[in-house]
């Protein structure tokens, strides 16, 4: 008998950085969470005026609908997101 394949819910992930361009908040799902209840990091940066990370001011975890709600409201209060903030050099 075959199972069902159980899929990940999307989550918010990458980066946004702010409208003044002074912070950037970074979205990872939690490889920790389930499946069914996926929770996700968000860790604030203080950024460069061209988005590059450079300190750190906190650290939060959010449930799936949170995490959802606070990424929609950044993107609908001029947050952009951020399409290449890795280095592929230093990857």
């Amino acid at each position: 008998m075959n199972q069902p394949i159980r899929e990940a819910l999307p989550t918010p992930t990458g980066w946004l950085i702010g409208p003044n361009r002074d912070f950037c908040l970074f979205f990872i799902r939690d490889p920790k969470s389930v499946m069914v209840a996926p929770t996700v990091f968000t860790q604030l940066w203080y950024c460069t005026e061209e988005g590059i990370p450079t300190k750190l001011k906190n650290t939060r975890r959010l449930d799936y609908e949170s995490a959802h709600e606070t990424w929609n409201e950044l993107l609908s209060n001029d947050w952009e997101l951020v399409e290449h903030q890795i280095n592929d050099k230093a990857a």
